[in-house]
């Protein structure tokens, strides 16, 4: 399993998840509040094109392409806080019967109610086509540790995953929406 929390972020979520739940540890149990999961946006799919294309809808100039199709999070009570389980679906296809791997990058971040991204980090990706494969389901499983006081307060934060994309991927996805 990956961690997208490392120490450093671990010390920032920390500081400003304690900052929300006064609670002191002899409080009460409270319900489990599982962060939602969600796809960013517009950033689901990511997409190579032929040497010299110029990148457009045309699927005749895709090489290569990634759609992240789900994400799916489920959460656990952990001594000082929740562990939160996330499980993503990408869907690797490829146009090209000489490419035999697709390298691509997700992020994981969390944010919290107001959308303030509190920790990101970014992970890679190579898929290995077989010699007649066309597509493949890629499945990858992510961790995360909120530390709170109150587990109830899990559910006032998300777990938002995307694409790492240019800036003119990104503008032809929001032209396929």
């Amino acid at each position: 399993m990956r961690s997208v929390l490392g120490a450093a972020l671990f010390a920032l979520l920390a500081a400003s998840l304690a900052a929300c739940s006064g609670h002191s540890s002899s409080a009460p149990v409270h319900p489990l509040g599982c962060p939602v999961a969600y796809i960013a946006p517009g950033l689901d799919a990511y997409t190579v094109f032929r040497s010299g294309a110029a990148p457009s809808t045309n699927t005749g100039d895709i090489v290569f392409g990634v759609k992240l199709m789900s994400v799916q999070a489920a959460c656990h009570n952990e001594p000082q806080g929740v562990r939160v389980t996330t499980l993503l679906t990408f869907l690797a296809v490829r146009n090209d019967d000489n490419l035999r791997q697709g390298d691509f990058t997700y992020f994981v971040a969390i944010s919290d109610a107001q959308q303030n991204i509190l920790a990101k980090q970014n992970f890679a990706l190579r898929v290995d086509f077989a010699p007649r494969q066309k597509e493949m389901r890629v499945f990858d499983e992510i961790t995360e540790h909120l530390p709170l006081k109150d587990i109830s307060l899990g559910s006032r934060y998300a777990v938002i995953v995307g694409l790492q994309v240019s800036k003119q991927q990104l503008d032809l996805n929001r032209q396929r929406e």
